[in-house]
């Protein structure tokens, strides 16, 4: 008998090691499956979003061909957004149903690429439009349910548990987690940018010294480059050798990087404290307009500006001399301070390495034509930009506006050799 109660309480301990055991499994499990259900909310709001986008897009155009990229953008994030819903706990009348209009929509945008009435897309893209906004509150409706609770995470796991092949869905999922890890956590390169990089090896200039660097930094910033705190050459096998200066003048520190060909300003940053901003947006452009030309960067036109609140950031861009081109791919960073008008902040290494531009055709087009009778064409220059196969060429770079009652503005480059859309973006 002694040894039957034995027995027994060695049983009920082993059975409640392993049920604890299973629990805190499952346990460790919801909270992964709950960070992987956050992902696939997170993906599927941010693409609605750009599949709305997409649509909008894809309207601006009367040939098909010119919209070709923004309908394949439409069929993938299609693909993309019902692939995210599909595991995730919602209302399952509500998923099927907008499954398989996400899949309808994909289809159609897809098939009308290669054949289909124009007119006919337009309109069914039109009201596509319209239900996207719907869709959206739909969404947050649909997902609101598994935040305030009234669908936890037990009673999606019961329901997986329930069905005929639970235990296999509960195990697939488990392995989907350990690929998400996997994809979040991914080998990362050393130099992205190497290709980049070593083209800056091929710059034809003379070398100049590390004083004569020293001298180029005094020139160009008298007020911070009294105090040299040291100057050293790039460390051996550097994918392009460079001299880098760093500096305290007062509360300012920074430093400065100067290729030893050419004595080209590759970057340039300080830090210090900032005070009040007292200086305008025009007086800091005009700074920065001088800057540039005391640096010998004298064939930049100014392309961007953003600001935070210490700072405006200009984007100014390399103007080919053949046709007055801006080149996209040639591009300097400059910030200034707006307290005192200080140039805080430099990035040429992407102006110095210069892309070798090749002669295209240039062809004009019927704009009126090319595009959707609501579209306006505002303002129209060339640009060099590159493509999808990493290629320079020559486009028509159009300001656009779409709509009526809620006018839209789109920055839209038009290959001039072949009239390709090459890319489209939203203002």
């Amino acid at each position: 008998m002694k040894q039957m109660i034995f027995i027994l309480t060695y049983a009920c301990i082993v059975l409640g090691i392993y049920t604890f055991g299973t629990v805190r499994e499952n346990e460790d499990l919801s909270i992964a499956l709950n960070a992987q259900y956050s992902k696939s909310m997170t993906d599927a709001s941010q693409k609605l979003g750009e599949l709305e986008e997409a649509v909008n897009k894809s309207l601006l155009f009367e040939d098909q061909k010119s919209s070709a990229k923004e309908r394949e953008d439409i069929w993938r994030l299609s693909s993309d957004i019902k692939s995210s819903i599909s595991s995730l706990p919602v209302d399952q009348s509500f998923s099927t149903s907008w499954m398989n209009y996400l899949g309808r929509l994909g289809n159609f945008a897809k098939e009308s690429t290669e054949q289909g009435d124009p007119d006919e897309y337009y309109g069914v893209m039109q009201r596509a439009s319209e239900n996207l906004n719907e869709l959206t509150s739909e969404w947050q409706l649909a997902t609101k349910d598994m935040f305030s609770k009234r669908m936890s995470m037990s009673n999606w796991e019961k329901k997986l548990r329930d069905s005929p092949d639970g235990q296999a869905n509960w195990s697939k999922m488990g392995e989907s987690v350990m690929e998400y890890t996997e994809a979040v956590f991914p080998l990362t390169a050393s130099e992205s940018d190497a290709e980049k990089k070593k083209e800056l090896r091929n710059i034809k200039d003379k070398k100049i010294t590390e004083d004569e660097a020293i001298q180029k930094f005094k020139k160009l910033l008298p007020s911070v480059s009294n105090d040299v705190i040291a100057a050293e050459r790039s460390r051996k096998g550097a994918p392009y050798p460079f001299y880098h200066i760093r500096f305290a003048e007062n509360s300012s520190i920074g430093y400065i990087d100067v290729t030893e060909k050419g004595g080209h300003v590759l970057s340039y940053l300080v830090e210090r404290r900032m005070g009040k901003p007292t200086v305008s947006y025009e007086e800091l452009e005009k700074m920065a307009d001088e800057f540039l030309r005391k640096a010998d960067y004298t064939d930049l036109v100014l392309e961007e500006a953003r600001e935070n609140d210490t700072a405006w950031h200009f984007v100014y861009v390399r103007v080919d001399p053949e046709n007055d081109a801006k080149v996209f791919s040639d591009p300097i960073h400059i910030k200034l301070a707006k307290d005192n008008g200080e140039v805080i902040g430099l990035n040429a290494s992407e102006y110095i390495r210069k892309e070798q531009l090749k002669p295209q055709p240039l062809r004009t087009a019927e704009w009126h034509t090319f595009f959707r009778p609501d579209v306006t064409v505002m303002a129209q220059e060339l640009a060099y930009v590159e493509n999808s196969q990493m290629e320079q060429r020559l486009a028509h770079y159009l300001t656009v506006v779409s709509g009526e009652e809620n006018v839209e503005t789109y920055k839209i480059l038009v290959d001039t050799e072949t009239l390709e859309v090459i890319t489209t973006e939203k203002q």
